[in-house]
């Protein structure tokens, strides 16, 4: 019997966990006749009781493990620890305020038996979130979709299932800057989606505000995309046409007609505003991609894992071929 693993990152879930905690027992008691199941709950430094009530939980049902960060790493990370940790044939990662609705691993599954590596989920609808939420959503996923070296299914997030051969050769990716929407869809595999919708969250508030997706939307064009390169250079250049033409008239009128373009000190004045701005813009752009490499130089560990609900918890060996 193949086991199948549910990877959830959590943090301040206190009030949602109740209902989440009832919604995973209705679906294992679902993948019971079929598969042997494991929930992989990642606290990712709480501030709340969520920490106890994933121990009650663990403690209740062996099928639970825990792992508690030491403190907030953010929800890629966390996502990552628990893909480390999952054991199963098949992972499905999901988040702790129900708005991936668990039942709809019912659907990956059959795409997983059908020989999909990937299947994504796609969202249809994103009931109770504000109209600039989903207008900068969409767009963000197209934008990328189309700078991007990836080939990520668009309005999919992390709801996902991976085989056992997808994860592996997704934890083999060490970027310090995970952006798993965009590596998952670089991995390649056999890819499927499964649409559903959306529904508000269960309990709580949001922790993902917009300096956060700011954050997040950079990750993601940086990681996977040289175009902010391309482009700070292509507007540069553009910009150096006019006023070289300019300078070409200014060498003419002087050389062959003898006329001096005093006068022109507004136009010098502009030519070193919009070269200073331009020049400002590209070192910010450089400075990301550098940025990056000075993360990934240091070589820290993504996370460092302060408790977990029992000694037996430990990451899944994997194939490194």
């Amino acid at each position: 019997m193949k086991t199948i693993s549910l990877a959830i990152p959590l943090y301040n879930e206190s009030e949602a966990f109740p209902l989440l905690r009832s919604r995973l027992g209705d679906l294992c008691a679902q993948l019971a006749r079929t598969y042997q199941v494991e929930i992989v709950l990642v606290d990712d430094g709480s501030r709340d009781d969520t920490w106890a009530q994933v121990m009650a939980f663990a403690g209740s049902d062996p099928r639970v493990k825990g792992i508690g960060l030491s403190r907030n790493f953010g929800h890629q990370v966390a996502l990552l620890c628990g893909y480390e940790f999952a054991t199963g044939e098949a992972v499905i990662s999901l988040d702790g305020d129900l708005q991936d609705p668990p039942e709809v691993a019912l659907a990956m599954l059959e795409r997983f038996e059908e020989g999909a590596d990937v299947v994504c989920g796609v969202r249809r609808g994103r009931s109770g979130e504000s109209i600039m939420k989903r207008v900068t959503a969409h767009g963000f996923y197209r934008l990328l979709g189309w700078l991007g070296d990836t080939r990520a299914p668009l309005d999919s997030g992390d709801f996902r299932l991976l085989s056992r051969r997808a994860l592996d050769a997704l934890l083999r990716m060490r970027e310090k800057h995970k952006y798993l929407r965009g590596m998952v869809g670089w991995i390649g595999y056999r890819t499927a989606q499964v649409d559903y919708d959306r529904p508000a969250r269960a309990a709580g508030h949001t922790k993902f505000g917009w300096l956060k997706m700011i954050l997040f939307a950079t990750d993601g064009i940086v990681s996977f995309s040289r175009f902010p390169l391309r482009l700070s250079f292509l507007l540069c250049l553009a910009a150096m046409v006019p006023f070289l033409g300019y300078l070409l008239y200014a060498f003419i009128a002087a050389v062959f007609f003898h006329h001096e373009l005093v006068p022109g000190w507004s136009s010098l004045l502009l030519g070193v505003v919009i070269f200073g701005s331009l020049n400002l813009i590209a070192l910010g752009i450089l400075g990301e991609y550098v940025g990056r490499m000075f993360e990934n130089v240091k070589q820290r560990p993504d996370y460092l894992v302060m408790n977990v609900t029992s000694p037996d918890v430990v990451p899944a060996p994997r194939s490194r071929s």
